[in-house]
């Protein structure tokens, strides 16, 4: 399947769903220092080539920001060691779409971490956190994360359909997997 970016909406961070953590893990966030941890973390999961490009792409976005980044940042951790497995970033917007959105940012992983239950207990983590300071959210992938896109449909975000090349996009994930949201999208561009 072609990569094509893609965003998705959720208008309220109202009735987020729970999903404890299984036992053995835990969350604490970013602290200086920490620069190096989220770059492994990222690079391992795959959202880069190396961890000197994660480091680079962090000095990037993160660096004139860190006492915000420090607040926003989880960490997924296993409890008996203090490895960190997982990260995503409770970030923001104050103008996506004219509006103030906090955003679902850099949500990973590492792979010998995968499948065990603990991305929807991140993400609700994340989207707790985000509650605090916004009313809504906003996240951006692409069309090769299906797994997660169909995770983030189940937390109530929606494909933003104003995007450039959306509608081809979410025709091919709907291809991909069958979920309710997608259908009903599908249906209404047809009518």
């Amino acid at each position: 399947m072609e990569r094509i970016a893609v965003w998705m909406i959720r208008e309220s961070l109202e009735n987020i769903p729970e999903y404890p953590l299984p036992a053995g893990y835990g969350f604490r966030t970013f602290h200086r220092g920490d620069e190096r941890v989220w770059a492994e973390i990222q690079a391992r999961a795959g959202n880069f080539e190396s961890v000197d490009k994660a480091l680079e792409h962090f000095e990037h976005e993160f660096s004139n920001s860190l006492p915000e980044f420090e607040r926003r940042c989880l960490f997924l951790i296993v409890s008996a060691t203090s490895e960190a497995v997982g990260s995503t970033t409770a970030w923001f917007d104050p103008d996506y779409r004219g509006k103030d959105h906090g955003r679902i940012h850099w949500v990973a992983i590492v792979p010998e971490y995968q499948g065990r239950g603990l991305a929807k207990p991140m993400l609700a983590e994340a989207m707790k956190l985000l509650r605090q300071w916004h009313e809504r959210a906003y996240l951006a992938t692409h069309t090769g994360c299906l797994k997660a896109i169909n995770m983030y449909l189940d937390f109530g975000f929606v494909p933003d359909m104003t995007k450039e090349r959306a509608a081809e996009a979410w025709r091919l994930i709907a291809d991909a997997i069958n979920h309710p949201v997608l259908n009903r999208l599908l249906e209404g561009e047809e009518a």
